[in-house]
């Protein structure tokens, strides 16, 4: 049978001995007129309906750490956090307010949770001291229309937009956690918006953050400039046309669409975005080809090489950014031809890209075979448990002899042999067991490899 507990008194106090008010499932607790419920370092779970469908209050005070869970979303009226000293309220689940978050004192952990505050919610107060917060993730947003906006700040959240056009009805959802781009490097301030109207085009609009000095995540705030994102990961540097240091905040006009945004500086962000790479064998060299989709304080991109038979790569090249500045918001294409030994393939590439203040960040890894016609030798196998023979494979050079030696760890040398250059089985000296360096020569050609004798 469904239960139903009606609260119509103006206040009510809860400090339970197991610090916890629990609805349970097929319980309705229902908040009628003003009526108040004081959870005084009280958890609340919600196994079953919590409604609050006026001006009914939750206030969670007192100085412990308490959360909200259970496995049905709440729907709170009002929500007020009172807690005092180190106090935290946290979340163990989402919430929903349809009215007003009350922030007198201390802080809202989201904790990968969010708060949906619908079409009519707000935050009330917030302030430096009493504020939602989570670093690790989780939302608070809400659902508006925005048509043609002026100096609009829809649900208290900080985003200030002005507009001629119509966004018609718009999601707008802050989050907590510092920015970073596509290799997982740079920063932001703990703060960032997500926006998304239904006409997201031609706007021409003002955005303005605010943000609070706990945000800041050690960032010259008079540096301070908007950064977008379509994609979360590749940004790209919007500028500023306004910012207060005292005031908190700093936007930028003549935007004609809306994704995520955020804060940060030039010197915190990655100088290059969208880094990319590519390669084949051309022309007896091995061709790269690498992409920027942004750049911001550039200098150099080094290219690193590595062969089979090598355990680091090594810088073998140098390309300077080849904008003024190592400033752009277009994508870049970049190529370098490296010379590489053929006979020791495969061969692996990256590109490390440097920053003007020496900061790195490196591509992906891409690994080039240079083709058959171009090798000398491709390997030797089997390369252990070798028993009488190993199996030399050419490559397709145009060679009549070749010369192998075969060297103990010593560098004794224990076979000394011409042989015709084509794939084949060669007979090996008694050996005993134990590591053998192969060397073959034929002219200004040159390989080596080892093997492993039982």
């Amino acid at each position: 049978m469904k239960k139903i507990i009606s609260l119509i008194m103006l206040n009510c106090v809860i400090h339970t001995a197991t610090a916890q008010l629990y609805v349970s499932p097929g319980t309705t607790l229902y908040l009628a007129g003003d009526a108040k419920i004081t959870l005084q370092n009280t958890d609340l779970v919600n196994e079953g309906t919590i409604s609050a469908p006026s001006i009914g209050r939750f206030i969670f005070n007192g100085t412990g750490n308490n959360q909200i869970s259970g496995t049905s979303v709440p729907t709170f009226a009002e929500l007020e956090i009172a807690k005092t000293g180190t106090g935290l309220l946290t979340l163990d689940n989402d919430i929903y307010v349809s009215g007003k978050i009350i922030f007198t004192s201390n802080l809202i952990e989201l904790d990968n949770h969010n708060i949906d505050l619908g079409t009519t919610g707000f935050l009330e107060g917030e302030n430096e001291n009493s504020r939602i917060t989570g670093t690790s993730g989780g939302t608070v947003f809400l659902t508006t229309s925005l048509n043609a906006p002026t100096s609009a700040n829809p649900g208290n959240l900080g985003a200030v937009i002005t507009s001629s056009q119509n966004l018609g009805s718009t999601v707008i959802r802050r989050g907590h956690q510092s920015q970073v781009n596509s290799s997982g490097t740079g920063n932001s301030i703990y703060r960032y918006y997500d926006i998304t109207p239904t006409n997201n085009t031609g706007l021409n609009a003002t955005l303005r953050i605010n943000y609070f000095d706990a945000e800041k995540n050690s960032l010259d705030e008079n540096a301070f400039e908007l950064f977008s994102s379509s994609d979360n990961v590749n940004w790209t540097n919007r500028g500023q046309s306004a910012r207060d240091a005292v005031s908190n905040y700093t936007e930028q006009t003549g935007l004609n669409n809306f994704s995520r945004w955020t804060l940060s500086t030039n010197a915190a962000v990655l100088p290059v975005t969208g880094l990319h790479l590519t390669g084949r064998w051309k022309n007896d060299a091995a061709w790269l080809e690498w992409m920027t989709q942004t750049e911001y304080n550039n200098s150099h991109f080094n290219i690193e090489r590595k062969y089979d038979d090598e355990l680091n790569f090594y810088i073998v090249g140098r390309k300077n950014t080849t904008h003024p500045g190592g400033n752009s918001t277009t994508p870049t294409t970049y190529h370098w031809t490296d010379h590489a030994l053929s006979n020791k393939s495969p061969i692996q590439y990256r590109i490390q890209q440097q920053s003007l203040d020496g900061a790195t960040a490196y591509s992906n890894i891409i690994s080039i075979r240079p083709d058959a016609s171009s090798l000398f030798i491709q390997k030797i196998y089997p390369t252990i448990g070798v028993k009488g023979s190993v199996y030399i494979a050419t490559g397709g050079m145009q060679i009549n002899k070749m010369q192998v030696q075969v060297f103990d760890i010593s560098g004794r040398l224990m076979l000394n042999k011409e042989m015709n250059y084509q794939s084949g089985w060669m007979s090996l000296p008694q050996l005993a067991a134990g590591t053998y360096k192969v060397f073959v020569r034929s002219g200004e050609y040159k390989w080596e490899g080892s093997f492993v004798k039982d």
